[in-house]
């Protein structure tokens, strides 16, 4: 695991392992902590990205009667930047990361995970 101010920075040593698709490729390693990059097609993406979101949802619920209180959204952001791995795009899988997304805003709102992956 990697901690908040840890920036992978990758060395010359590559590990062969399988991609998504099952070919065998040269994956790069993070030089300070070991850890092993992710090429595959499956990019995560940053926090930011996912903030967002949780406003594009934010303004769809209002425009509707619908509400997403700051509380909410609180919740919502402090559980994801707690989970060190979830902003980490060197390692994280992108549908890992939606899955883990989609998951805590409908723990916080009750929301479809239809809806809510709707505005992905």
């Amino acid at each position: 695991m990697s901690d908040k101010t840890h920036i992978h920075r990758s060395s010359h040593d590559r590990v062969w392992l399988p991609t998504l698709n099952g070919i065998l490729q040269p994956h790069p390693l993070c030089r300070r902590c070991g850890a092993v990059k992710n090429i595959s097609s499956d990019k995560a993406r940053g926090l930011g990205y996912y903030i967002n979101a949780l406003a594009e949802i934010k303004r769809h619920l209002e425009s509707r009667g619908g509400k997403l209180s700051k509380a909410q959204i609180r919740l919502i952001v402090k559980e994801l930047e707690g989970n060190a791995n979830f902003a980490d795009t060197y390692v994280m899988l992108g549908s890992v990361q939606k899955n883990m997304f989609i998951d805590v805003v409908r723990r916080y709102t009750g929301l479809s995970r239809s809806f809510v992956e709707s505005f992905l």
